[in-house]
């Protein structure tokens, strides 16, 4: 009886040695899988650490020659138009697929100097999404300009900016030209020009040193019409003393206007306004 109970407990100790060894196999797979399986991980960590360093620096580029692109883009834009922006301030109002975007611009036409309110609604219609400009207002630095400020009032009732800008840019280079135009000839002949509003004045004078009393007026004035179009409008104004008029048997001075505008229209402005001074 001995021998067999001692017979049983060596089968019995034989079959647990064989189970910690299988436990012992088992938790070696199981420790090598998972060493493998962390060290897997630590790669993938690292090719993602790469792979999105690399595609920040790839977007960081992209988004700098983006940058570069429109502020090229903006500069040709601005020298082909004269028109551009020192600040804009964008809000956006509303949810979902209908969105209103509040505009704040301040900017410049040549040397006019303007502020821009204005709202740009977005509506999805279908598969497109439709723009729309609403509540436009526009501020100009100076009110002395009477034309644009009727058609200006106009283009705010039809929510433009289109025909607000094109309009402007022109009107604004127009504005530049009788500037340069009029210092170019008050610095050309300092004696005979003067102006008594400076550079900025719708009328030049002209006087004659060796007939005291006669005085000729260039108004050069910028008509805008409420649909945007824009012309230079020249006249001359003659003032001359009733004892120099009695003398005047061919009538030049009445004729004076019709005859300027006709010079106008055979060699431009500058080169009818010289040959009149030089007349002088």
């Amino acid at each position: 009886m001995d021998t067999l109970q001692h017979q049983t407990y060596q089968d019995e100790i034989h079959s647990l040695q064989e189970e910690i060894r299988l436990l012992e196999q088992q938790s070696q797979k199981s420790h090598i899988y998972t060493g493998s399986f962390l060290k897997t991980m630590d790669i993938q960590h690292e090719k993602f650490t790469v792979q999105k360093s690399e595609s920040w620096k790839c977007s960081s580029t992209d988004l700098e020659a983006q940058i570069e692109q429109a502020e090229s883009q903006i500069a040709l834009l601005t020298q082909l138009t004269g028109i551009g922006f020192t600040k804009c301030i964008m809000t956006t109002m509303g949810k979902g697929d209908d969105k209103i975007k509040q505009y704040r611009l301040s900017g410049y036409s040549h040397s006019l100097q303007f502020d821009l309110e204005f709202e740009l609604m977005e509506v999805q219609a279908e598969e497109n999404i439709i723009t729309r400009v609403t509540e436009l207002n526009v501020i100009l630095e100076s009110n002395e300009f009477c034309d644009l400020s009727r058609f200006i009032s106009r283009a705010e009732e039809k929510n433009s900016l289109l025909l607000l800008f094109r309009t402007l840019s022109t009107f604004a280079k127009w504005y530049e030209l009788r500037q340069v135009t009029f210092k170019h000839f008050k610095d050309k002949y300092p004696k005979i020009i003067r102006l008594p509003e400076g550079s900025n004045s719708e009328y030049m004078v002209l006087e004659c040193s060796k007939v005291p009393g006669i005085e000729l007026k260039i108004f050069w004035k910028i008509f805008v019409s409420e649909e945007g179009v824009v012309a230079p409008v020249l006249d001359l104004l003659t003032k001359i003393p009733a004892e120099a008029l009695g003398l005047d048997t061919k009538k030049v001075v009445d004729n004076a206007p019709n005859s300027f505008r006709k010079l106008i229209r055979v060699f431009g402005i500058e080169a009818a306004i010289d040959h009149l001074i030089k007349l002088m």
